[in-house]
């Protein structure tokens, strides 16, 4: 009979036809082009193995304007079957939970399907949290961060997929249907056949309203939505630069070694004193940080997140709490007190040795609905994304994701700024009707306090329903450390090294420094260097003593990146370019005038 394969795509703005308007500092989007989101197009090649192994049919479903099934025929092209645009306006303006819901009723009008696939992201939002909302809604296992479906086994409707995060990669299997989310890793795309272009333009996509999925009125759209959009405004300015512009290039290049010396000896040592802010108001409830761990040991971005959760807190004049999951982790809970919780609610899963989606889920809600917290805020790591994710719509909440700004108002309302489309501009997100409030922010965004001699309160709970649909078949840990991570300094490139082969004259220079090179998401895009060297939202969040940016322009997805930098030296042609108005030290000029002076000048900073 052969499977039954849905894949959800969403169509988003072309991020290179984004311009800002010089006026009103908006982003300008009319008559920039719809395309369909690039990670989708790796569950789209997913889908099509699985019907050329199995046999079946592949179904595209696609919510959004009218005009989009120009997009959506691309998935024809490329050897879809058939293809469905949900589109109304009442629709308009849905967050993850309403779209995912929305989702989830065209995928139950079309009688559902045996495996249902998201691309892993989306490229305008970085939120990664539709598909797995959306298994929520239709009651199915979500596997998120899937690199390969190793086997379909139809009779017996169970599925072996192999699963990938930072810290671990596990051989799963799932009861049929599911939902998975794949891995840009995964696969790499097809280019269509003239037989599918032909029969894309002559294809018709058929429309679904939100009568012909039955959507509930009260959940579509903006007015459902729990997380509205208050602000949006350009990236912001970071820090307070000096800048020089001098045809000397000896004395540049005298000038830049002397701040690269500053930068390299004066460094104050990490964990400064944490300064009280002043409460601005008076929060009903607790602000509590999931603490994310692996095998053992609490995962770093977690006590970063406990630092901007304090400040919220206390702006809030409210406690901190720690919400730990999992067997016999004590150890989770004393770390999470030593960075800066009151207090912590911990929920043991007997049993129960690694991160599960199911049972983690319903310990997090067993905890939400017993202490009612005000905020939770989440690490931005793949299991915590994903448990915060399925956790919303348990619980009825609002998820905003990618945080890099957080602020409270005069009514005690938490204030989450993100970047969205690729960095060019900002959002500050708010959701004033739904409780708890949830965030996640990414590794490297905030700074952990200092370890303090403290321990608080704890409410121990035990879970008594640990079943699940997952069973593990194998878990391996990954061993490796991200070399961006540990380096002092850091040599960013970006497009203005104009060809792959110049990216030599930055690693000679980190040479000189005994620095790593990092990279723009364009240049590890066009395969320049390896994926694990890009910094940027997207990429790795640096917080090195140096970040040396040789021709990267400053969009904020990249500033998002390296923002935890102390310093910051910047040399680009273009005296306009937003990283001038992000880094303490920039030099208007040629790097490949520069660059070479510097590096026979340089000798040898940390001998």
């Amino acid at each position: 009979m052969g499977l039954k394969i849905i894949v959800s795509i969403k169509q988003v703005p072309d991020a290179d036809d984004l311009r800002i308007d010089p006026v009103t500092n908006n982003l300008i989007r009319e008559g920039v082009p719809a395309i369909i989101n690039p990670p989708d197009l790796h569950a789209i090649e997913e889908a099509i193995r699985l019907k050329e192994k199995y046999g079946g049919t592949v179904t595209i479903v696609s919510m959004g304007p009218p005009r989009g099934d120009i997009s959506i025929k691309e998935a024809i092209a490329m050897g879809a079957d058939d293809a469905y645009l949900v589109t109304d306006a009442a629709m308009a303006g849905s967050d993850t939970w309403a779209t995912s819901y929305t989702v989830a009723q065209a995928i139950k009008k079309l009688g559902g399907a045996d495996v249902i696939l998201f691309g892993r992201r989306a490229v305008d939002g970085e939120t990664q949290q539709v598909g797995p909302q959306t298994a929520v809604w239709l009651n199915v296992p979500a596997v998120a961060y899937t690199d390969k479906i190793i086997e379909i086994d139809q009779k017996n409707k169970k599925a072996v997929l192999q699963r990938t995060t930072e810290f671990n990669t596990e051989i799963l299997e799932v009861p049929i249907p599911f939902v998975a989310t794949i891995s840009e890793i995964s696969n790499t795309p097809r280019e269509p056949t003239l037989e599918g272009l032909i029969k894309a333009k002559n294809y018709n996509v058929s429309r679904l309203s939100k009568t012909d999925i039955n959507a509930d009125p009260k959940h579509i759209g903006l007015a459902a939505s729990p997380t509205k959009v208050i602000r949006v405004r350009p990236p912001p300015k970071m820090r307070n630069p000096e800048i020089i512009k001098n045809k000397d290039i000896n004395k540049t290049v005298d000038w830049i070694i002397s701040k690269i010396k500053i930068a390299a000896t004066g460094m104050k040592s990490s964990g400064e004193d944490y300064v009280k802010p002043k409460p601005v108001a008076k929060a009903t409830g607790k602000i509590w940080v999931y603490m994310d761990h692996t095998n053992g040991d609490i995962n770093k971005t977690s006590l970063e997140i406990l630092g901007a959760a304090r400040r919220v807190a206390d702006l809030m004049d409210t406690q901190l709490g720690a919400a730990v999951i999992g067997d016999h982790a004590e150890n989770i809970v004393d770390m999470a007190f030593k960075y800066g919780a009151d207090e912590a609610f911990y929920c043991e899963t007997p049993g129960v040795e690694y991160y599960d989606n199911d049972v983690y889920t319903r310990a997090l809600e067993t905890l939400i609905k017993k202490y009612m917290p005000d905020a939770i805020f989440f690490p931005g790591t793949s299991n915590a994304r994903e448990l915060a994710s399925t956790t919303a719509i348990k619980v009825d909440t609002g998820l905003i994701a990618d945080c890099i700004i957080f602020d409270v108002d005069e009514k005690g309302q938490l204030l989450s700024t993100r970047p969205d489309f690729g960095g060019k501009e900002t959002s500050t997100i708010i959701c004033p009707n739904n409780k708890p409030v949830m965030v996640t922010t990414r590794s490297g965004v905030f700074s952990a306090l200092k370890e303090r001699d403290y321990r608080g309160k704890v409410q121990t709970e035990t879970l008594t329903d640990t079943s699940t649909r997952f069973k593990i078949k194998d878990f391996k840990s990954i061993e490796y450390n991200n070399p961006l991570l540990g380096s002092k300094i850091v040599v960013g490139v970006g497009r203005g090294i104009v060809n792959k082969e110049n990216i030599k004259m930055a690693e000679d220079l980190a040479d000189k420094l005994h620095a790593v090179v990092g990279v723009s998401k364009p240049l590890a895009d066009a395969g320049w260097y390896p994926k694990d060297h890009q910094v940027g939202q997207t990429g790795t969040t640096i917080r090195p003593d140096l970040y040396i940016a040789l021709g990267i322009s400053g969009a904020i997805q990249h500033l998002v990146g390296i923002q935890g930098s102390k310093k910051i030296l910047a040399i680009n042609t273009d005296e306009t370019a937003p990283i001038f108005d992000n880094c303490d030290y920039g030099v208007v000029g040629d790097i490949f005038q520069i660059v070479p002076e510097l590096i026979k000048k340089i000798g040898d900073i940390n001998a």
